[in-house]
């Protein structure tokens, strides 16, 4: 029930991160046709994780940037992953505040995002 929850929401592009809610939950990258996902990650705070997308490529702090990843996957330079980011991805989270950890595996193990390993 929660992922079909996640796989509905409305799609939000990154540039407009300051509409996540502020509190906990899981989101899902993928791009604006929504048929390929990128990245699924629980985190604490939705804003702040979807907005270090755009900004740095990843939301996790200390974690290894997506940006050489994605630039390998789409066999673009690193430096065109932003624009990428920008122009072709979108974003759609669900807010949970208790179990986002367990939901992102479970969601990991389902859809197979590209990016998490």
């Amino acid at each position: 029930m929660q992922l079909r929850r996640l796989l509905t929401c409305p799609p939000v592009k990154l540039s407009e991160a300051d509409h996540a809610p502020v509190g906990p939950g899981v989101f899902v990258l993928t791009d604006s046709d929504l048929t390929s996902y990128y990245y699924v990650e629980a985190c604490q705070t939705l804003r702040i994780a979807v907005g270090n997308l755009l900004r740095g490529g990843s939301s996790r702090r200390g974690a290894d940037s997506l940006k050489p990843q994605l630039a390998e996957h789409l066999g673009i330079p690193e430096s065109r992953v932003t624009k990428y980011l920008a122009d072709h991805c979108v974003v759609r989270w669900l807010q949970l505040d208790e179990g986002a950890s367990h939901f992102a595996h479970f969601v990991i193990a389902v859809i197979r995002p590209t990016l998490n390993e």
